[in-house]
């Protein structure tokens, strides 16, 4: 069975739906990333993902390369 889990990055500089969906595409691309859904409002991402193929390091190099920070 996967290493399922579940983490929140808190994003900034998403200011449009736009940004939303960079951000949730660059971190989808990731191969053992199930999903990722980005909140506007709170500036939250919330990604499952694999821990045996994902690390927290991956999932920052994600937001930054969308162009944008991870708190």
């Amino acid at each position: 069975m996967a290493n399922e889990k579940e983490k929140t990055l808190k994003v900034v500089g998403m200011h449009c739906p736009s940004c939303v969906a960079a951000v949730e595409l660059s971190i989808t691309d990731i191969d053992g990333v199930d999903e990722a859904k980005a909140n506007l409002d709170t500036g939250d991402v919330e990604v499952k993902y694999n821990a045996d193929k994902v690390n927290d390091e991956d999932l920052i190099e994600a937001v930054e390369e969308a162009g944008f920070k991870v708190e």
